[in-house]
């Protein structure tokens, strides 16, 4: 849907080309009917005005012109503005080769991709960042922020139809209030960190989504200028390792100025829900933090 504003300017675009193409159209024909004026001949310029130059210039003119719309009307379908009513499902198309940005009104605490082997899936503040591994595929996308989930359907398919930018906007104003219920996440406030040398990771809070994703925020600071490793970090109950469904970090380059922040998703079915979880960071020796049993976070 185009806004009034993005349509203004189309057609001040258009109005400007053929303002431009009008004025072309002119020139030429006054030049020629100086150079043929030279040779006082004004019937052959009249008969060259109207039949030998047309027929083949205007039609290139012509030409152009429908180019020019065609890229402009191209161009602008490639960025879309949204407006998502309740729990509308908005489609996404995506290619091989382009990474396709869909922006949210708020910065996304979680996002769940139901394929994993078929899109790449990685965010940083408002923007969620999607990328195709396999040119015919499809998925359900789940954005969860503090105020609303977002449901996508990830489409990958020919490179002429692909979005490049998707805002998903709010048809209101944010509400001063929201319910659990609205928000999609009910969180727990939990704090507990572990050192790791220069490193130290903090747990912020514990999150329950209805579609059964567990949610664990954390903030990583670091005394000197590094990057941290994704694979640093592991999940354990008694002993025994848990698989990590999905890993989302803001960053990578840890400063004594700049921390970064993540997001760790794990699957109630993967988990004793009455039983304390470990987060341990295996680096030169392993460090860790235990994290209270899912059973008695929030739902």
């Amino acid at each position: 849907m185009r806004s009034p504003i993005n349509t203004q300017i189309l057609r001040a675009k258009r109005i400007s080309t053929i303002q431009s193409l009008q004025s072309l159209w002119a020139f030429v024909k006054r030049k020629i009917r100086e150079s043929v004026k030279n040779e006082k001949n004004e019937n052959t310029a009249s008969f060259f005005l109207r039949f030998i130059f047309p027929s083949r210039v205007v039609k290139i003119i012509l030409f152009l012109n429908c180019s020019i719309f065609l890229f402009i009307e191209q161009a602008e379908c490639r960025v879309r503005r949204v407006p998502v009513n309740g729990d509308q499902i908005v489609t996404v198309r995506t290619s091989i080769g382009i990474a396709t940005i869909i922006q949210v009104p708020d910065r996304p605490n979680s996002v769940v991709v139901g394929d994993q082997d078929s899109f790449k899936v990685e965010y940083l503040d408002q923007a969620i960042t999607i990328k195709p591994l396999s040119g015919i595929a499809m998925s359900n996308l789940y954005i969860y922020t503090d105020w609303k989930r977002y449901n996508v359907e990830l489409v990958s398919g020919s490179e002429t139809v692909a979005d490049y930018v998707v805002y998903l906007e709010n048809p209101k104003e944010k509400p001063q209030t929201v319910t659990n219920k609205e928000s999609g996440i009910k969180w727990t406030e939990f704090k507990n960190s572990l050192r790791s040398d220069s490193f130290s990771l903090s747990v912020k809070r514990l999150g329950r989504t209805k579609d059964g994703i567990l949610l664990v925020e954390f903030h990583v600071t670091s005394s000197k200028k590094e990057v941290f490793k994704p694979d640093w970090l592991w999940l354990t109950q008694n002993g025994e390792t848990k698989p990590i469904h999905n890993l989302f970090m803001s960053a990578l380059e840890v400063a004594s100025q700049k921390g970064i922040s993540g997001v760790l998703q794990i699957r109630e079915i993967d988990l004793n829900l009455n039983e304390p979880i470990r987060i341990e960071l295996r680096r030169n020796r392993i460090s860790y933090l235990t994290i209270q049993k899912a059973s008695l976070w929030k739902r």
